[in-house]
């Protein structure tokens, strides 16, 4: 199978199968799905952009798997928090929840200049963190060096309130930078250069967030394929936002007016999401 696909960003590179598969076996289809999904694209000649080709092994997915699907979708998942970043902020809290840190949500919090509101700040093993969400909601856009300067600039403002006068409250021992998509190659170099942390979609390799979503069980709602747009909108309105939670959100999906039967589905599928372990491919 050879042949140049067009990326979000414009470029065009070589169709990479093994890629390809690696990112079906990633989201738990089984290698005879894979085989089958594989098969059926070298038919479909029609199907000559990134875009084209992921909708096409989602909809595959979708009919023979559901949270194979879900966890196939797991990229537009986090761009489906949007439009604005709020949501986005919700759900990072619930990964460094998940990890055992103290989270505050919003918080003021006094620079030697100015204050500033914080997105998150976190607290484990007597150390304090800001966190700092950068939401984007299309492919193809990065958070560039722009967006780490001005969250180093932040940190250290709250750093020299902090030596200035340290009964103002807890020290802030570092900061993290989390986004969605990707941080540009000149964004890493900085963040590592200043010993900020940093956390997107490839970075830290065996770390990124993906890794870190599948390995603390803590999937989007907005993964689901079974519920619609604005279904996924009433769920993050009314806190609902990770797919495990699923069973103790059972009265917001009845307000959707689905019957017991869809929302008994619609349950066992979103805590399928999370249970999935890759012992279960074969």
């Amino acid at each position: 199978m050879s042949f140049y696909v067009t990326k979000a960003s414009g470029e065009k590179e070589l169709f990479d199968v093994r890629k390809f598969r690696r990112s079906l076996f990633k989201a738990g289809a089984t290698n005879k799905l894979i085989h089958e999904i594989v098969r059926e694209l070298k038919q479909r000649t029609d199907l000559r952009t990134t875009k084209e080709i992921y909708d096409f092994a989602l909809d595959y997915l979708h009919q023979k798997d559901r949270p194979t699907a879900a966890r196939y979708n797991l990229k537009r998942a986090l761009m489906d928090l949007g439009p604005a970043g709020y949501s986005f902020e919700q759900f990072v809290a619930h990964i460094f929840k998940a990890q055992g840190y103290h989270i505050e949500q919003n918080k003021i919090i006094p620079g030697k200049c100015v204050d500033h509101e914080i997105d998150i700040v976190a607290q484990q093993d007597h150390k304090h963190y800001i966190i700092e969400c950068k939401f984007h909601n299309r492919r193809g856009l990065k958070s560039d060096v722009k967006v780490v300067l001005y969250i180093k600039e932040r940190f250290d403002d709250i750093a020299k309130a902090w030596n200035t006068d340290p009964k103002h409250g807890h020290k802030i021992h570092n900061a993290w930078i989390v986004t969605n998509t990707t941080f540009t190659s000149e964004a890493l170099k900085y963040g590592k250069c200043v010993n900020l942390h940093m956390l997107d979609w490839k970075y830290p390799e065996k770390k990124s967030l993906p890794i870190l979503i599948d390995t603390l069980g803590v999937h989007p709602i907005t993964a689901l394929t079974s519920l619609n747009t604005r279904q996924k909108r009433e769920c993050i309105k009314a806190g609902f936002v990770l797919c495990r939670d699923a069973r103790k959100y059972k009265d917001v999906l009845k307000k959707m007016n689905l019957s017991p039967y869809k929302i008994e589905k619609l349950i066992s599928e979103a805590e399928a999401v999370c249970e999935m372990q890759k012992t279960d491919r074969d």
